[in-house]
């Protein structure tokens, strides 16, 4: 591969200026210590196991690294990444509009930077981030027969990068590569549906025991549809004049757009806004399917994401000034506006964004837990979220009442946390750090026991395996009830288990599949180095 002669001193100055404006915006996030921001913790990097060939990456990266300037890292890329990507591949030959606005807005919006508050910019936001390459490799792969393998290679290396840091790179990727199906069917081109489907495919089976385990042990149990959650995640509870906008340059924009590709593109996003609208009023219950259904859908901000970018996107192949005009006046607005109601961040939130720093007292009650074999651990303090990343949490309690229920040998709740002080029989304070009293609870006799409550002393238990060393089953373990485990009843929510060993189906499989989707992860790789075609013709743009 040769870039020699390909990048020019306008393409310097353009890319600088991306990454200036994104050092500014996000000086403060790059300066600050550890922090909490929405799903994300700074926490101490802890060996995954066999579970997922990215999250062993990722461990090792925070090894190398630090996990603070790890996550910084992959959000400063989540912002930079796409408006750099889109200047090369659709801009670089384009007008000013087409060369640093519209790149640049397809990340700096309030749409994506409320996803970088919730905590995902280093998942979500960055694998956004890559679907300009999606979309500009899916187009060549359609359009230069000569060099499908070569672009199919570039694509499947893309595909399964992003599946490192995000489970749904492929189900992002698959709304960009849309556009081109529909043209590829409009126009018998029957073979190239292989490509993007294989690409998308190499993506899912570089992460296929990480995916197996959320869609068939995760996403099930917390909902079957996106219509379950109509009332918290329905559009009115985020910003009304988005959807207003976003379902009105759709409209708009389809009786006007004259390009093919513009309104194919348009064309993607329609077909994500009629799912995501039929779930919101409609239950699905079907294995898999709803599950990745509620993957996409769930999430409002993501179905506004993905539809900006692809108006974004669609806006390149426009030349003539009536058709530009109102879709991009519309997506400035969308940039431009102070209050975006439910996404609670506008674009210039950015500039003045610092994030909440984790408290000193946080890493000391982190490792006093974790050298003292934690087992269950709740939380009466609601207040501080993210003590759910704490080693051995169990959950938070919101009524105080329940602690009688808690101090039952079942629970195993070995300690409990609180603000405030606890006068509860058999529940003594042992430790504080900062705000937090650590309480240990003196009938906690261990996880397993007999069903008259007598405590079994000897038994291992993993992820994928109970061993309980006792007289005489049944024995009650106190774990959530999971049908994959072996030899297993429902008892009131937890494991009783009918014999003395029993093995969690579902884990083992993830184990033996990870060398499954480490095969897969590295196969692109693989073929990119048998391809030595240079790669001037990946980054001229259109």
């Amino acid at each position: 591969m040769y870039l020699k002669g390909l990048i020019k001193r306008d393409d310097i100055i353009y890319v600088s200026v991306f990454v200036i404006i994104f050092l500014i915006a996000l000086r403060n996030y790059i300066l600050s210590p550890p922090y909490t921001l929405g799903d994300t913790t700074i926490l101490p990097p802890t060996n995954p196991g066999l579970y997922t060939p990215s999250a062993t990456i990722e461990y090792y990266l925070s090894l190398l690294m630090g996990n603070n300037n790890l996550i910084k890292t992959l959000n400063f890329l989540a912002f930079i990444i796409g408006p750099i990507s889109i200047y090369f591949t659709l801009g670089k030959k384009g007008d000013l509009f087409k060369r640093l606005i519209l790149p640049l807005i397809f990340t700096l919006n309030p749409i994506a930077i409320s996803i970088f508050y919730t905590g995902d910019g280093e998942s979500i936001l960055l694998v956004y981030s890559l679907q300009p390459l999606v979309y500009y490799l899916t187009y060549k792969i359609l359009n230069d027969v000569k060099d499908r393998l070569k672009y199919f290679i570039y694509l499947s290396i893309v595909e399964v990068i992003g599946q490192i840091f995000f489970f749904q790179m492929f189900l992002f990727s698959f709304f960009f590569q849309l556009p081109f199906i529909l043209l590829s069917i409009r126009e018998k081109k029957y073979s190239f549906l292989i490509y993007p489907i294989l690409a998308d495919l190499l993506g899912f089976l570089s992460e296929l025991s990480w995916e197996i385990y959320l869609y068939i042990g995760v996403v099930p149990s917390v909902l079957v549809s996106p219509s379950n959650t109509l009332v918290r995640l329905g559009l009115a509870y985020y910003s009304i004049i988005v959807s207003a906008l976003l379902f009105a340059i759709v409209i708009i924009t389809a009786f006007t757009y004259k390009n093919k590709y513009a309104l194919a593109t348009i064309s993607s996003l329609g077909f994500l806004l009629v799912i995501y609208s039929i779930l919101q009023n409609f239950q699905f219950n079907i294995p898999i399917i709803s599950a990745l259904l509620a993957a996409i859908t769930t999430f409002q901000t993501k179905v506004y994401l993905l539809s900006f970018g692809l108006l974004d996107i669609s806006l390149f192949y426009l030349k003539r000034t009536k058709e530009l005009i109102i879709p991009l006046l519309s997506l400035i607005l969308i940039v431009l506006l102070t209050n975006t109601g439910g996404l609670q961040a506008t674009t210039y939130s950015i500039f003045s964004f610092s994030p909440q720093a984790v408290p000193t007292w946080y890493y000391q009650l982190y490792d006093y837990l974790a050298q003292n074999n934690p087992s269950n651990v709740y939380s009466l303090a609601t207040q501080y979220q993210y003590l759910q990343y704490l080693p051995g949490f169990s959950g938070f309690v919101y009524d105080p009442s329940f602690i009688h229920n808690l101090t039952s040998p079942f629970y195993g709740m070995k300690y409990l946390l609180s603000t405030s002080q606890i006068n509860y029989t058999g529940i003594r304070l042992v430790k504080t750090f900062g705000p937090i009293l650590v309480y240990y609870n003196e009938n906690y006799t261990g996880l397993v026991h007999y069903l008259n409550g007598s405590p079994v002393s000897n038994y291992s238990i993993s992820s994928d395996e109970i061993r309980i060393f006792g007289d005489k089953s049944p024995y009650v373990v106190s774990l959530p009830y999971s049908r994959y485990w072996s030899n297993a009843e429902n008892y009131s929510g937890f494991l009783e288990l009918i014999s003395n060993i029993s093995q969690n189906s579902l884990i083992t499989l993830i184990h033996k599949l990870f060398f499954v989707s480490l095969f897969f992860l590295i196969l692109p790789f693989i073929l990119l180095i048998f391809e030595k075609s240079p790669m001037k013709s990946l980054i001229v743009g259109r």
